[in-house]
């Protein structure tokens, strides 16, 4: 039985390395006594992936794991909450689809959204840096006045990692490191249908 869970992963939660997500959820789902369905061979562990892996300190809000249970198993009507609740702080389950499609996880997440501001750069010269750098994978590139966040729709997240964007700005001299830049992904997947859209309204990340 597939399931794709979006979850978010706030505060200390952000640090998490992306290679230590799966045991993260797949020992969360054996303390919510779910069973997974295990891959084949010599050494079987529970068939889970993500989304293409974002750097540490990257604050997630809605991002996709894709979760095969065990098909001899029920699943109870309260599985967002039961899995919530065994989750390490930081953690939570916004919302549960079982998808109807046959594409992989990978496939379905060919766009992403960030919330970028840096406290050395400003809006401006940060959003003609981001056109430099990743120019037509561009989808979209405004300035939140309110807040000088810039929000940037972009093609291919797994080509495309943000990370790369801020290893140029360091190389560049542009900024010291990572505590110079502060980044949000909202959202991954397919905007042209319902996956992984935000539904979940405005969120103050201030």
């Amino acid at each position: 039985m597939r399931a794709i869970l979006i979850y978010s992963k706030r505060g200390g939660a952000c640090f998490v390395p992306h290679v230590a997500l799966s045991a993260i959820f797949s020992r969360s789902a054996l303390r919510a006594n779910l069973k997974l369905t295990m891959t084949q061979g010599f050494s079987p562990r529970a068939k889970i992936s993500f989304a293409p892996e974002l750097p540490a300190g990257v604050v997630a809000l809605n991002e996709p794991v894709e979760i095969y249970f065990d098909d001899a198993q029920v699943l109870p009507e309260n599985l967002q909450e039961i899995f919530n609740a065994a989750l390490p702080d930081g953690f939570a389950i916004n919302r549960i689809y079982f998808p109807d499609t046959n594409l992989s996880l990978g496939k379905l997440c060919y766009q992403a959204v960030y919330l970028i501001r840096s406290s050395r750069i400003s809006p401006e010269d940060l959003q003609r840096l981001l056109l430099e750098f990743y120019a037509d994978e561009i989808l979209r590139l405004e300035i939140e006045n309110e807040n000088d966040w810039l929000n940037l729709l972009i093609k291919n997240p797994a080509k495309n990692g943000i990370g790369l964007f801020v290893k140029k700005l360091i190389s560049e001299n542009l900024i010291q490191g990572w505590q110079d830049m502060n980044i949000v992904r909202e959202s991954i997947g397919n905007f042209h249908g319902k996956f992984f859209v935000n539904e979940i309204g405005s969120v103050n990340i201030d």
